[in-house]
């Protein structure tokens, strides 16, 4: 972002028959970015990419006045990656925020992310999330864990106090990864990597692989606490799917994130190690969701072979590192686990 100009966003929002949804998210969101606008001047629009709904979501969204509003239409559902990726190449400004359609956010969310994109190095920013109650924690930073042969994503910390900057002395919050669902991207950085990737659709661990392969080009993820939303996890993905598609779905995505972009011979030779312990527990266990997510990881080998051949050119940080990084990031005095 030019130091010199007026900050600018984009919000893009996929939704799938979540007219309901929209409306409740939409009162908050444009006051949010005219808060927005009043203090800083800069544009904004928010994109609405339609995911094949066949509630009434496209009328309701052109009955809206708002000109800064833009919808985007599938004719057929092809899940959150690829509705996202088609919201992000519409997107005409610096900065990309991305959020679920049953997101409510604060007032005043936008400008504590703004600033950490004067960085060049800064990929994306993830929000601290509270349940609708507005008092519960649900999601702030994410500290990357490898255990067992495999990526733990999704551990949460949070800061101790408010004033952690002016007491660690410019310390940095960092994630392991963005959470899918209330983010923010830098524009050009994002449709250089590609966007979510595609083989993921149509959810789960695509916000993970791509924050994995940001950080292995270089780039970092940023946490900002003072960016607050409010958000009931997984509302569309659990009342439209049962268990055993989700769980199909989530060992899918798993493991194509882990043979795409984990490219460490010892850190490999570990995850193949519990993979084989895996296969033998799940076979005791009679997980039928398990083998069937990873037959269909193994369908998709060959365009992962392929991808993890250019994923692994364009690597400037080493999987070791991004471990080391995070096992001493959450020793730090102000993160707190939770």
């Amino acid at each position: 972002m030019n130091a010199n100009t007026s900050p600018s966003i984009s919000v893009v929002i996929p939704s799938w028959n979540g007219r309901m949804l929209l409306e409740e998210m939409f009162p908050a969101l444009l006051a949010a970015t005219n808060e927005f606008h009043l203090k800083t001047g800069g544009p904004w629009e928010v994109i609405v990419v339609d995911d094949g709904s066949v509630d009434d979501t496209i009328s309701w969204i052109e009955a809206i006045p708002e000109k800064n509003i833009k919808l985007i239409t599938r004719r057929r559902n092809s899940g959150f990656a690829l509705a996202c990726n088609l919201g992000f190449s519409a997107c005409r400004y610096d900065t990309v925020i991305l959020l679920n359609n049953d997101v409510i956010v604060h007032k005043d969310f936008i400008l504590p992310l703004i600033p950490h994109f004067a960085d060049e190095k800064v990929f994306g920013v993830t929000f601290k999330a509270l349940a609708l109650d507005q008092l519960t924690f649900c999601n702030g930073g994410k500290i990357g864990e490898f255990r067992m042969g495999f990526w733990k994503a999704f551990r949460n910390y949070d800061v101790t106090n408010g004033d952690w900057r002016l007491a660690q002395g410019g310390d940095i919050l960092y994630s392991f990864c963005v959470c899918g669902g209330f983010c923010a991207f830098d524009r050009r950085k994002l449709l250089e990597i590609g966007g979510f990737e595609p083989m993921m659709s149509p959810f789960y661990w695509e916000d993970v692989e791509l924050s994995y392969r940001a950080w292995k080009r270089g780039w970092v993820i940023h946490y900002e606490p003072n960016s607050i939303v409010y958000h009931d996890a997984s509302t569309t993905i659990r009342g439209t799917f049962n268990r055993i598609r989700i769980e199909r779905i989530n060992t899918r995505n798993r493991f194509i994130f882990m043979w795409k972009n984990l490219h460490d011979p010892l850190m490999l030779i570990m995850h193949l190690g519990s993979l084989f312990l895996l296969v033998f527990q799940s076979l005791i266990t009679f997980r039928v969701a398990f083998f069937l997510g990873l037959w269909d990881s193994i369908r998709c080998f060959p365009d992962i072979v392929s991808k993890r051949r250019s994923e692994k050119r364009a690597a400037k940080v080493k999987d070791g590192s991004i471990r080391k990084m995070f096992s001493e990031f959450k020793g730090k005095s102000f993160v707190s686990l939770k």
